[in-house]
């Protein structure tokens, strides 16, 4: 399996994360979370994670827990965020090469494919839930994911402290409490765009020119033998 740690040591991948958390607290009165800005990349949350907890370092940058949940507070976002992205336009992935190449090495990995897209739909049906507290069986209920799966994920992002966890002993339910974010379908879509594999593609254009040479020769060997 390869290690997902190579995301974490490109600088332009660090620098693209960094900014985009900067300019997500811009919006949101100084704070961001992992699992928001995990939404605008095609990568793991664990890879985002550890690069916000890098940030830590950095004056100004505050991990802060509130409701059991961690939140980031970024004092000075300029620092970070030099310039404006339209995130929704996926502005900061266009001119990023040593960031994309990192995720085609890692694209080469199916373990580390399925972990990002099973994180990627989660995340996507809680962020599109009426409310912040969703049930283990709402998840079930909407994604093809095997439900012993859904939990480990889910129970990850709490041991981590990107959501809470409860138990209700009288319904015999356990609930998940996500922090506040938005993650539309076209988002996602495009992140899962971004991981699809050039082979597939590769693939479809050898088959095409395959025909056409084939189709080339029955022609030839038509008029050839015609003019026999």
């Amino acid at each position: 399996m390869i290690d997902s740690q190579r995301l974490r040591t490109v600088p332009e991948g660090i620098n693209l994360i960094s900014q985009v958390a900067a300019l997500l607290s811009r919006q949101r009165n100084g704070t961001t979370h992992v699992l928001e800005v995990a939404s605008y990349f095609p990568v793991d949350v664990d890879s985002v994670g550890r690069i916000l907890e890098s940030l830590e370092a950095v004056e100004g940058v505050q991990r802060v827990q509130k409701d059991s949940i961690y939140l980031y507070e970024i004092a000075h976002p300029e620092v970070f965020a030099s310039n404006d992205f339209d995130l929704d336009k996926a502005e900061h992935l266009e001119n990023s090469p040593a960031f994309m190449r990192a995720i085609a090495n890692l694209k080469k990995d199916d373990d580390w494919l399925k972990k990002v897209r099973e994180q990627h739909e989660l995340l996507h049906i809680a962020a599109c839930a009426k409310n912040y507290t969703i049930e283990l069986s709402y998840f079930i209920s909407r994604s093809d994911i095997p439900s012993a799966k859904i939990q480990s994920i889910l129970n990850d992002f709490s041991a981590e402290g990107y959501i809470s966890i409860l138990f209700d002993e009288n319904n015999d339910t356990i609930n998940y409490t996500f922090p506040q974010f938005s993650y539309p379908k076209r988002r996602l879509q495009h992140n899962l765009s971004l991981l699809e594999r050039p082979e597939t593609k590769s693939a479809g254009r050898s088959a095409l020119w395959l025909y056409l040479i084939v189709a080339a020769i029955i022609l030839l060997s038509i008029i050839v033998f015609s003019r026999l």
